[in-house]
């Protein structure tokens, strides 16, 4: 076995240092099997959390672990390896004696923590420089006497120990073997792997399988059904859900789309599903601490870990969105990044058109309990303070156990999928494993408040002045009255108050009861007085004049929107009007709105997204935020 890197520094490595082991340089997780840590002389077993300058760690046979730096790079580490870590003004340096290691890096983004320096990976064969800012891949061998770098993404420089130098991109590698390095073109890898099982289950509505060569569709039962190579699915109504046997990935078909399933492999660490998109929309949520790769015609997807994506059918190849999680594009030889917040747009044999993705309409602080009325709100920004990488995690239970989308995100936003009904918990990580926030929050169709109906409210003839509170609009009201034994109609009239010279209703009726629609009395009040009238329409007595007061009464548990109506047609302005809970404050699309003494509003905005949406928001002291969407069709409706 060749002696230690530190005994046999390759050109360019770093000096040691008097204060080695004092800083601290990366975290350490995902431990797997037997690992020990050796730090100022000591060994002992490893556990998660901080790495120092001149700490080693060493994995046995069954051993494995991932190192975070804070800048988003990571280096998984495989079974019967060792290394040092350590640092000088360039960068960050690992001596590796031994072993396999994979390091991932990626793109630089203006937000990103820590310095943009390049990794080193020294070995006893040489020195491998790893730039920061561009995303990469790089695979380490180290082994008794030879070693190999592969490069699967980005490109590298190795420094030989005699100081030949040279360049390896993707695809290629960099061999070394009785003191000679040597560029190696990577020949195309034919991967066996073990064809593995995909369940399809539906949610909702109705999920249809075809076999290959069959004409007929069959409506997959609850408990799901088993594909073989061949079979089509397709989702009407609701989403069909492919997942693969040992493994938590999940394609999600969405309602409306049809795919083709080729096949499926795995071998250790590795997954593989093959389908051919046919039309619509599939959400690929790829596992994490796993190598993914989802080959469609015409393009492939490759993950290294947690990932979810969004690809589109088009009519001259595909629209690929990265919620969360880095990952590539691989079409023949190329192969392109596309980091998460990115959209890409493929077609033909052209590069991939790569844009940002912009942050959904309505953004969710980190708050608990935060409640959302929608109808067809497709998704939601979840937010938070502060800049760099992040790893964000959603599911649908508290848990965690329940996941919805996972994976490394290079901006303080993540687009996330939103239920029509359900609960959202989500927790946000720096690569470290340090906690920057979580929140939670409810979707579910928009409510009718049955206490803001407008009911039809009895006022009885009498000496007692009538009252009737209301919310929202002026209800309907019904007069009532004593019959008149001679009487055929009944003339009644309803005055405002010190204004009796002309009434603001009048109508004639043969019952004892005569209704008034709601709105035809506003605020305020009444006199009312009902005549009873002979067949010839004679007056058999005077009217008596009755009391009646209509009070807003403002005692709203919930926000309430009047206008717009979902569906609605939207100008470049809409009406807005509608009334809020005493203490509340409203806004609408971030806009906050005047209330008058009543809590009522009444404004015009400016709808924002595709389609055009109005996003009310409620904050009142001491109870969760509420969010309100009306969702609207493009067109006129000024």
């Amino acid at each position: 076995m060749p002696p230690p890197p530190s005994a046999q520094p390759a050109p360019g490595a770093p000096e040691a240092s008097p204060d080695a082991g004092l800083g601290s340089l990366a975290r350490l997780e995902a431990l797997k099997g037997a690992v020990q840590l050796e730090r100022d002389g000591k060994s002992t077993p490893a556990v998660e959390g901080p790495l120092h300058r001149g700490d080693a760690l060493e994995t046995g046979a069954d051993g494995s672990a991932t190192v975070h730096f804070a800048d988003g790079r990571t280096v998984e580490v495989g079974p019967n390896a060792r290394f040092v870590l350590d640092e000088d003004s360039n960068g960050v340096v690992l001596q590796v004696a031994r072993g396999i290691l994979l390091s991932r890096v990626p793109a630089a983004s203006p937000g990103r923590p820590g310095p943009k320096v390049e990794l080193r990976i020294l070995t006893p064969y040489g020195l491998t420089r790893v730039s920061g800012e561009t995303a990469s891949e790089v695979s380490v061998d180290v082994g008794p006497d030879s070693g190999r770098v592969e490069v699967r993404l980005g490109a590298i420089e190795f420094v030989s120990k005699d100081g030949q130098a040279l360049q390896a991109a993707a695809g290629q590698s960099v061999a070394v073997s009785a003191g000679r390095a040597e560029l190696v073109e990577q020949p195309a890898k034919v991967i066996e792997l073990a064809p593995i099982q995909v369940t399809v289950r539906g949610d909702t509505g109705r999920v249809e399988v075809r076999s290959k060569g069959s004409a007929k569709w069959r409506t997959v039962s609850k408990g799901g059904q088993t594909l073989v190579s061949g079979d089509g699915v397709r989702a009407r109504g609701g989403t069909a859900h492919l997942s693969l046997s040992g493994s938590s990935s999940i394609l999600a078909l969405a309602p409306g789309g049809e795919l083709v399933l080729e096949g499926a492999g795995q071998q250790g660490s590795r997954d593989e599903a093959r389908v051919d998109l046919r039309k619509g929309e599939v959400a690929l949520k790829l596992a994490s601490e796993r190598d993914s790769r989802v080959v469609m015609p015409g393009l492939t997807l490759e993950s290294g870990g947690a990932a979810h994506l969004n690809v589109r059918r088009t009519a001259d190849g595909f629209d690929v969105a990265a919620r969360a999680g880095d990952v590539v594009l691989v079409r023949g030889a190329d192969r392109q990044p596309l980091r998460a917040g990115e959209q890409a747009s493929v077609a033909g044999a052209q590069q991939a058109r790569v844009a940002p993705l912009a942050q959904a309409p309505l953004a969710l602080p980190s708050v608990e309990k935060a409640q959302v009325f929608h109808r067809g709100l497709s998704e939601v920004a979840l937010s938070w303070e502060g800049t760099g990488d992040a790893v964000v995690e959603v599911a649908s239970d508290a848990a965690f156990t329940r996941t919805v989308m996972r994976g490394v995100v290079h901006q303080p936003f993540a687009n996330v999928p939103v239920p029509t009904r359900g609960t959202l918990y989500w927790r946000v990580r720096r690569p470290d494993g340090t906690e920057l926030t979580r929140g939670s929050a409810s979707f579910a169709p928009e409510r009718a408040p049955k206490d803001l109906a407008r009911l039809t409210n009895e006022v009885p003839e009498g000496p007692e002045k009538t009252t009737i509170f209301y919310q929202d609009k002026p209800p309907a009201v019904t007069f009532s009255y004593a019959s008149e034994p001679q009487a055929a109609r009944y003339r009644i009239a309803v005055y405002r108050s010190g204004e009796l010279t002309k009434p603001v209703a009048e109508q004639t009726v043969s019952e004892t009861r005569a209704p008034l629609e709601a709105g035809v009395l506003g605020e305020g009040s009444f006199l009312w007085s009902v005549t009873p009238l002979s067949k010839t329409g004679q007056a058999l007595r005077g009217g008596r004049m009755n009391k009646l007061d209509l009070v807003y009464d403002n005692s709203v548990p919930v926000l309430v929107v009047t206008a717009p109506k979902n569906g609605q047609r939207a100008g470049k302005r809409v009406r807005a009007v509608g009334v809020a809970p005493v203490g509340a404050k409203v806004s609408v699309n971030g806009r906050p709105v005047a209330l008058d003494g009543k809590h009522r509003f009444d404004t015009w905005v400016e709808p924002v997204g595709s389609p055009p949406l109005l996003l009310f928001k409620m904050q009142h002291a001491s109870a969760p935020e509420v969010y309100l969407v009306r969702t609207l069709k493009r067109g006129s409706a000024e």
